[in-house]
């Protein structure tokens, strides 16, 4: 029996995370993943994320917006889940914590 809790179980549950974390969720996932996963996401999840990119990747993960605006959904919600895997590596490999509701990005596995 697995004991094992899932913290992200859908996209607006990164709402929950600041800015940090959401950092290191956008620098681990691929920007392709990030495009699909955006065009299906809340908006003002995804205007938080985009927020957080530096200007180059920012512009990168635009085009490839425009590029696939028009993907099956079926593909658009795998980006979604894909996303949703890395915050939970991530807070598995302590560079994302829980503290209370919310979730704080750690330094290097250290706390901020």
């Amino acid at each position: 029996m697995s004991s094992e809790i899932i913290h992200f179980s859908k996209f607006q549950d990164l709402t929950y995370l600041d800015n940090l974390a959401l950092f290191y969720v956008c620098n681990e996932t691929p920007p392709s993943t990030l495009a699909l996963a955006f065009l299906h996401g809340d908006p003002k999840v995804v205007g938080s994320m985009l927020g957080v990119l530096d200007g180059k990747r920012r512009e990168y993960v635009h085009s490839l917006m425009a590029s696939q605006k028009d993907a099956d959904l079926e593909k658009k919600e795998s980006a979604v889940s894909g996303l949703l895997i890395i915050a939970e590596g991530l807070l598995s490999r302590n560079l994302i914590e829980k503290r209370g509701n919310f979730y704080y990005g750690t330094e290097n596995g250290k706390k901020v």
